[in-house]
Order: structure tokens, then C-alpha cells, then sequence
């Protein structure tokens, strides 16, 4: 393995970070606001699981026509491919939310939005993070496949041209980075959730407690 290997990584850096970002984003949205209206719920909930069925990489010729064969394309799929654990589980923590406290909020004449941010999100942001750690290894996976069918720079087409070369050792070594990568990039959101939802330690640290030998 050379010094090759950098301008790989970073495009398959780029791609993944940008689409993640677009896509969880995106999912916290929508799931904020299905989760708060009845109407919407009905209408496109039944759209967003039809569209989860949809194997993302079947739209990848689609895209490609659409928007070419550049970064575009492949931070599109990586949006949809992690679009959809970080909604299930957003629509799941905001519709968790204590309704006793939206209720009193309510009684002191708190906005939605004021009780989307002070109450909803706090309450949903342990399930978000559960989404986004799910969505950052989903992110890594489409882009490397948009990479394969592509032909983009990225550790994908790597691990093409040195497979087709037979260069073994170069292949592997891209295969074990992009397992480090996925690691390293749980590992990250884990951070970020330790930090951001410290509200939360108490009950990651009663646990160990309560499985700590007496």
C-alpha cells in the first residue's frame, strides 16, 4: 500500500460525510414533523415505507442520468441509503415524548416549536443517535457501491483496479481501512452522544452498577 491510498480515502470521506449529513438531517425533519402531525403522518408514512422498499441501489441508474456520473450522484444514494434508520428511530423518540409535559407546556402558552426544541428533541435524542450510528455504516456501504458501479475515485474503485490487477495486498489493505473507518466512525457517534445527551449518563452508568458484583 502507497501513498495512493490518501487521495481514495478522502473521496470516499467526502461522499460519505456530505451524504450522511444531507440525509439524517433530512430524516430528523420529516420525523419531527410526522411525528407531530396526524395528517402527514397518514399521507406519507405509507410513501416513506413504500420508498424503503425500493432497493437503493436499482435508483443508482436513474441517478446517474439524472445528475452524472460525479460527487453528486454518490452523496445522493448515501443520503437515501441512511435516510431511513435515523427516521424510524427519530419518529419513535418524538412520539415518546412524556405528553403530560407537552401538556404543561402547553398550559403556559409554550409555541410548537418552542416544545419541539425544549421538550420533543431532548426526549428523542437518544433514539436519533441510535439512527445516526446505525446510518453512518449505511452511509459508508453506498458509497462505496456507487464507487463500484461509477468508476469515481474512492477506496470502491481501489479495491477494483488492484483486484483486477491482482494486487491482493493493496485490496486488503483498502478492505481493512474501510472496516477502521466504520469503526472509527460509530465510535465517533457514540462520542458525540456521550457528550450531547449527557442527561442519559445516569442510566448507561446505573446499569454497570446494577451488573457490578456485589
Amino acid at each position: 500500500m502507497t501513498g495512493d491510498i490518501w487521495h481514495p480515502l478522502s473521496e470516499t470521506l467526502i461522499g460519505a460525510s456530505v451524504g450522511y449529513a444531507i440525509g439524517s438531517l433530512l430524516a430528523v425533519v420529516s420525523a419531527a414533523v410526522l411525528a407531530n402531525s396526524k395528517w402527514a403522518e397518514r399521507f406519507l408514512m405509507a410513501h416513506v415505507m413504500a420508498f424503503q422498499a425500493i432497493p437503493k441501489v436499482a435508483l443508482a441508474p436513474l441517478i446517474f442520468i439524472w445528475c452524472g456520473f460525479g460527487l453528486l450522484s454518490n452523496v445522493i444514494l448515501v443520503a437515501m441509503s441512511c435516510y431511513y434508520p435515523v427516521f424510524a428511530n427519530a419518529f419513535v423518540g418524538f412520539r415518546a415524548t412524556d405528553p403530560n409535559l407537552i401538556s404543561m407546556y402547553r398550559a403556559f402558552g409554550s409555541s410548537k416549536s418552542r416544545i419541539l426544541l425544549s421538550v420533543q428533541l431532548p426526549a428523542a435524542a437518544s433514539y436519533i443517535f441510535v439512527g445516526l450510528e446505525v446510518g453512518v455504516v449505511f452511509a459508508l456501504i453506498a458509497e462505496v457501491v456507487m464507487e463500484f458501479i461509477s468508476g469515481r475515485p474512492g477506496l470502491g474503485s481501489l479495491i477494483q483496479e488492484t483486484a483486477a490487477t491482482l494486487d491482493s495486498a493493496s485490496a486488503f489493505g483498502a478492505l481493512i481501512l474501510l472496516a477502521f473507518l466504520g469503526i472509527g466512525a460509530s465510535a465517533l457517534v457514540r462520542f458525540a452522544r456521550w457528550h450531547a445527551v449527557f442527561w442519559d449518563r445516569r442510566h448507561d452508568t446505573a446499569g454497570v452498577k446494577e451488573l457490578a458484583p456485589q
